[in-house]
């Protein structure tokens, strides 16, 4: 998937569609995260939705591109996010705020219903692909977005290589926090993420011990 804005305005039709495709996986992302699992049937979940199975299947190959309306939102603000980060200021914390939960979250359920979810995707292999391959196409904006600052590396590769070690270290820094014993809080997520970039950036840069 390539991750790119809207070249022009979508029709209401179109618009009716991402939304109605949205609200289903909000609705899956409750269910899973209330079940522990993914075995909740399609018929449960167009149950709760208010939808037909015909209506589901017609947004959805499978069951299990439910929760891709949600992740490809999340990456979209990323992207914008990416853009839209000012020029100077303190790199770690826009990469904090930039990996933050966005869209798929903020607004939403409680934190320790987001970890649930999350905790059921990282377990579910084609969930998780699924995931992998909405987020993947950020390497390249995050690489533009290290040039941008100074810090994308002397050639190509290691300008990719940056910006897929900082999109692995977003990873990272969420899977430590779904599996965390105490009370899962948000603000400690976002701590733990500036705490991954400062460990990755500071290698780079020698005014921060590099």
């Amino acid at each position: 998937m390539v991750l790119v804005r809207s070249s022009g305005r979508r029709t209401l039709t179109e618009r009716r569609a991402e939304e109605l495709r949205f609200s289903v996986a909000r609705t899956a992302l409750e269910l899973f995260a209330l079940d522990g699992g993914t075995s909740t049937t399609v018929e449960a979940i167009c149950e709760r939705a208010g939808i037909s199975q015909r209506t589901f299947y017609r947004h959805f190959a499978v069951k299990e591109d439910v929760v891709v309306p949600l992740f490809e939102r999340s990456a979209q603000a990323m992207l914008e996010a990416l853009e839209e980060a000012p020029a100077s200021g303190d790199v770690v914390t826009a990469l904090a705020e930039i990996f933050y939960p966005r869209t798929m979250f903020r607004d939403g359920p409680p934190a320790l219903f987001q970890r649930r979810f999350l905790s059921v995707i990282r377990d579910s292999p084609e969930y998780m692909l699924r995931w992998y391959a909405l987020d993947e196409p950020l390497t390249g904006p995050i690489a533009d977005f290290l040039a941008a600052r100074g810090l994308a590396g002397s050639d190509q590769f290691e300008r990719r290589l940056r910006g897929g070690l900082i999109l692995h270290a977003a990873r990272l820094t969420y899977y430590h926090w779904i599996r965390a014993d105490e009370s899962p809080d948000l603000d400690e997520l976002h701590e733990l993420l500036e705490q991954a970039m400062v460990s990755l950036i500071a290698s780079w840069t020698p005014e921060m011990g590099g």
